[in-house]
């Protein structure tokens, strides 16, 4: 379809625009206006006559802006005349839009420790307003236990479905992958020095004590945090959690607390399948790879770990759990804005939570190390 002749009137270095501009006078507005700049540049004053017009689309507008950028950069000022408010408005983001588009980027170092200062200070201030977060929400839970009538179970149990029941498979495989890959490298490094009866000390101890509680934590925080975080910022986009406080609702123990619980509930069980998984990976290497029998990887896991070593990994999941329910929920309830700040909430939410799921893994391995009796050999 050809575009239609732009309402223009050139009277000299006044340009009059008689009509309403719309995106079918995109091309042509656009071919007139460049053969016009032609003539114009070298300086002068040029007026842009919008008096007669009724309205301008926002496509137009882009093409006006343009012809008006670049006669000024060319020493040609233009005047406008008539021009309403919302175009001029839309002739101020378009400027904004340039300048912040195609700005030179100067670092400096100054600015750079500034940025770092303001990183640091901004970390510090969700983890301190994370820390009074989940004091609310253990204060709403312990509330709930307390009183188990005021807990939405039928959430809970919806919780437990989708952040655990459906975790399984994907937990199970790589589990069970990294369990064989763990035998093959242990196997492999074993096997040159004679020693490949100790591979299945190498994998019970990996995965039980360390792989399989963090993997299924960071597949947790990546499933469910990120969940949570994103169904709580549409809930503030849409204002559901106002009208909650509003009607008299406890938004830590409506919203927030049966998301945690049934965290806490399915990590465990998530863990020990994590467990079983990686054991059954590496001993499917001892069997093929090592021509261990099934009956001697099993008897040789079983002689080495300790009950604790079980327990420990389930109970640390419950820390976990704790987290990274937390967490997503934090950044879910510090939207402010439209869909782009779901999306952010969402991202920080997976990586604050992974981030703290790993500080306190160290810290909870430090203080199993003083717990658990030596490593049987």
């Amino acid at each position: 379809m050809a575009s239609e002749r732009p309402p223009l009137r050139v009277e000299g270095r006044r340009i009059v625009v008689t009509g309403p501009l719309g995106s079918e006078h995109e091309k042509e507005l656009g071919s007139v206006l460049d053969g016009l700049a032609d003539s114009l540049r070298g300086g002068g004053d040029v007026r842009l006559d919008l008096t007669e017009c009724d309205s301008v689309e926002t496509v137009a507008a882009a093409v006006l802006h343009r012809f008006r950028s670049g006669l000024e950069s060319s020493g040609t000022e233009v005047r406008l005349v008539g021009a309403s408010d919302d175009l001029l408005s839309l002739f101020e983001s378009f400027e904004a839009f340039g300048e912040e588009r195609y700005r030179p980027v100067r670092i400096r170092f100054r600015e750079a420790v500034e940025d770092i200062g303001e990183a640091g200070r901004n970390a510090c201030g969700v983890l301190c307003g994370l820390w009074s977060f989940t004091g609310s929400t253990m204060n709403a839970s312990l509330s709930g236990l307390l009183k188990p009538g005021t807990v939405r179970w039928g959430m809970v149990r919806y919780y437990m479905e989708q952040s655990g029941a459906k975790a399984v498979p994907i937990i199970a495989a790589l589990c069970f992958l990294l369990g064989a890959v763990l035998g093959y490298m242990g196997g492999y490094q074993l096997k040159a020095i004679a020693a490949e009866s100790f591979m299945p000390d190498f994998v019970a101890y990996a995965m039980l004590w360390e792989i399989s509680p963090m993997l299924a934590a960071v597949i947790v925080a990546g499933r469910s945090g990120s969940a949570f975080a994103a169904e709580i910022g549409t809930m503030q986009v849409r204002q559901e959690i106002d009208a909650l406080k509003v009607m008299g609702f406890n938004v830590f123990g409506f919203v927030v607390t049966p998301k945690m619980l049934a965290l806490m509930c399915v990590m465990p069980f998530l863990v020990l399948l994590a467990d079983i998984s990686g054991v059954l990976g590496g001993m499917l290497i001892g069997s093929t790879y090592l021509d261990m029998p099934v009956r001697v990887y099993l008897s040789r896991t079983a002689f080495i770990l300790y009950p604790i070593d079980v327990w420990w990994g389930m109970l640390k999941s419950i820390v976990y759990a704790v987290i990274v329910a937390n967490v997503g929920c934090y950044m879910g309830m510090k939207v402010r804005g439209g869909a782009a700040e779901v999306g952010r909430a969402t991202t920080s939410a997976v990586v604050a939570g992974i981030f703290l799921v790993i500080v306190a893994d160290a810290l909870i391995a430090i203080a199993y190390m003083h717990v658990r009796p030596p490593v049987v050999v």
